[in-house]
């Protein structure tokens, strides 16, 4: 099976970053396949070589993403001392899909993750969760009671009519899609298109040369999605309300100029949530954030949480 030592996309990604958040000869992460139900999962796995800390971060990327474009976030904090996991979620990355796989699929793998990395060691698990990630995070954390704490970049409520147009490529396709999909869920399940065509692509990121970078990965934004997905991502109901969730606190990195998941779109999510939460706006960065004083920002309130579920 491939592994990234194969693949150049995500090479192109890595300047953009700053040195200390990118991969190098030391840092590399272990790759393998962990085999679930019908999927043979990609993961990267970054190991400090001086783990030091009791915690373990599973991180989830969203639609046109995968694990190894949340690298620097792992590298970030794997140098720290933090054991990082970055699956490729089916249909994206090196996790292949070959038939049609649903928003569920997903949420049921990464519940499955937490339990599986809850007995390999006696690390608290902290969700990640960045652009559809964030919602896939909370949706696993109100079923698993391994999870001991949240970090995500949005909470956009897919259920939501407003939100479905909003995410959407254009206010027709949003407003049209819902229904087509469900109402014609025995034909259009089974269909493909490519990631680029349901959201704005532009607004992936606000360095133009990054972006332009993301449309021509084949394992990423350049790949393609089954409307299956789409239609699911539409319906899917979390396990416990907003306003009954009290199982782990939660940290909110809100992208400043994050034109796909703004603040408005997932603040009303957030304002519901019973549990401990905290907002930090990240100055300068957009929907992948990668600019400064943002990802400063980013690193420091993550550390400042990690720090207090540590104390707990």
């Amino acid at each position: 099976m491939k592994t990234y030592k194969e693949i150049d996309s995500w090479k192109k990604f890595q300047p953009y970053f700053p040195q200390e958040w990118r991969i190098n000869k030391r840092n590399y992460p272990d790759e393998y396949y962990w085999e679930w139900r019908k999927y043979s999962v990609h993961i990267d796995h970054f190991n400090p070589p001086k783990k030091s800390k009791n915690i373990k971060l599973i991180l989830l990327h969203g639609g046109g993403g995968n694990g190894r474009l949340l690298s620097p976030i792992a590298v970030c904090f794997s140098s720290m001392g933090y054991e990082c996991i970055a699956p490729d979620l089916p249909g994206f990355g090196l996790t292949k899909s070959d038939e049609p796989n649903s928003y569920f699929t997903w949420i049921n793998l990464v519940n499955d993750l937490v339990s599986y990395e809850t007995e390999k060691s006696n690390s608290s698990i902290v969700l990640c969760g960045v652009s559809l990630g964030g919602m896939l995070a909370y949706q696993v954390a109100s079923l698993n009671s391994n999870v001991s704490g949240l970090i995500v970049t949005s909470l956009a409520d897919t259920r939501l009519k407003s939100v479905q147009i909003d995410l959407a490529k254009s206010k027709f396709f949003g407003k049209l899609s819902p229904f087509i999909l469900t109402s014609l869920s025995s034909i259009t399940d089974q269909i493909k298109i490519p990631i680029k065509w349901t959201t704005k692509m532009w607004a992936m990121a606000n360095n133009k040369e990054f972006v332009k970078d993301l449309k021509n990965d084949k394992v990423g934004s350049g790949s393609w999605v089954y409307l299956k997905f789409l239609r699911t991502l539409f319906e899917a109901q979390p396990n416990i309300e907003p306003e009954n969730f009290k199982k782990c606190p939660l940290l909110f990195l809100q992208p400043e100029l994050d034109y796909i998941i703004p603040w408005k779109m997932s603040k009303p999510f957030y304002q519901k949530l019973a549990c401990t939460k905290d907002v930090i706006f990240l100055k300068n960065c957009g929907h992948v954030p990668m600019e400064q004083p943002g990802l400063d920002q980013m690193r420091e309130g993550a550390i400042e949480f990690l720090k207090g579920l540590e104390n707990r």
